[in-house]
């Protein structure tokens, strides 16, 4: 069973839920609940940054509460926006269509800036020492020229 840091501010308006471990039928109750208290914050905007980057295993159980909050978030003019880079996490997001509302982040920064995992690996080899370790010579790595909103 998951558990999970207690919901808590991070960078203004936005709040980061944490959890790790298996989330399927029978151990995605603590995360709902996360979920539940973290949009109870005060009226107004809600930036919501749900990390599963330590989940072993997702089933799409956990994924009427994530469109709830979406949809709760989206009415308050803020957003949902989760980090993750398992390859089940992204095969159920992927498989339900909801992929593009649910894009992955590498970490609470990125999703705070918008900056899905994807659009990291395509900035350019000058914005990371190590990217440009990485890139092969005479490889040409595109260059990010908008900020991407997926809200």
């Amino acid at each position: 069973m998951p558990t999970l840091n207690d919901t808590s501010a991070l960078f203004e308006e936005c709040r980061i839920v944490r959890t790790y471990g298996e989330l399927d039928t029978q151990s995605a109750a603590p995360l709902v609940r996360a979920l539940t208290e973290a949009r109870a914050a005060p009226p107004g905007r809600l930036f919501l940054i749900v990390d599963l980057s330590e989940v072993t295993f997702s089933d799409s159980s956990v994924l009427s509460a994530l469109c709830e909050a979406w949809s709760d978030c989206r009415a308050r003019r803020g957003w949902v926006r989760i980090v993750y880079d398992s390859h089940t996490t992204d095969l159920v997001f992927r498989h339900t269509g909801l992929l593009d509302r649910f894009p992955a982040y590498a970490n609470a920064q990125d999703a705070w800036e918008g900056r899905t995992a994807d659009a990291a690996r395509r900035l350019p080899a000058s914005a990371s020492p190590a990217a440009e370790a990485r890139c092969p010579a005479g490889v040409h790595m595109p260059r990010r020229t908008t900020r991407q909103d997926t809200s």
